[in-house]
């Protein structure tokens, strides 16, 4: 429900903020938040992607790294990495938190904030 509830917040701020004024306001958001057990954040996690699932336009990798920092005290203190692939188009970035999913190999570039 929180997940829902902190969707149009972040959705402005994706599409309006640049990057690091998008990060910087959902740690301030998360830093606020309670710590999650790893079973709790893993929880939280399914949470941002059912919600994510249901957005226009589709699923947002960008989106879901906004939320999860917003609603976890922990994720506030990860750093946010950016992956991209030199080919360019649709699909050619990630974003995800560090120590997550996603690997830094299959990018060209890499950044983290």
């Amino acid at each position: 429900m929180r997940a829902s509830l902190f969707v149009p917040e972040v959705e402005s701020a994706r599409r309006t903020l640049g990057l690091a004024r998008s990060v910087a306001d959902a740690r301030q958001r998360g830093r606020q938040q309670e710590r999650r057990s790893e079973r709790e954040r893993v929880r939280l996690q399914r949470a941002i992607s059912t919600v994510d699932r249901l957005m226009p336009g589709g699923p947002n990798c960008y989106r879901r790294v906004l939320l999860e920092i917003g609603l976890d005290s922990g994720a506030a203190e990860e750093p946010v990495m950016l992956g991209f692939r030199s080919v360019g188009g649709p699909r050619s970035g990630h974003a995800w938190l560090a120590g997550t999913e996603a690997s830094q190999a299959s990018y060209d570039a890499v950044f983290s904030v």
